[in-house]
Order: structure tokens, then C-alpha cells, then sequence
């Protein structure tokens, strides 16, 4: 279903930096697809769509680059 950032927390790095890190490539990810979605609904003159794809491709790309905060 999709591109899935690869799980690193079992190759021996600390598990709230592994979470953190998926945490914030799913969060770019999809800001991403998103960003893509909106492009679609704008071309296709669905303006309140694309607004609120923009609002949400906002808040993911906000959380891509949040810290990550230890567990």
C-alpha cells in the first residue's frame, strides 16, 4: 500500500530515537502525497479541497520537523 519508511528500532539504535525518526518520515511522507493531492484538486477546480489538502500538507511537514521527545 504505498512507500512504508523502513522500522530501524531493532538495529540497536535507541527506541525513542528509531520512533522519532519513522515518526518523522511518515509525517514527510505525507506531506508529500499531500502536496500531490492538493496539485490533483487545484487542476481540477475543487478549491476548498485543495485548501484543506494545503492545510494538512502544512501541519505534516510542521510535524516532519518537530523533535522528537524522549520516551
Amino acid at each position: 500500500m504505498g512507500w512504508q519508511p523502513e522500522d530501524t528500532s531493532r538495529d540497536g539504535i535507541a527506541p525513542n530515537i528509531a520512533t522519532a525518526d519513522l515518526r518523522h518520515a511518515k509525517a514527510r511522507y505525507i506531506a508529500e502525497m499531500t502536496r500531490e493531492l492538493r496539485s490533483m484538486a487545484s487542476g481540477a477546480g475543487m478549491e476548498f479541497l485543495s485548501y484543506l489538502l494545503a492545510v494538512s500538507e502544512e501541519e505534516a511537514r510542521q510535524e516532519s520537523q518537530r523533535p522528537g521527545h524522549p520516551g
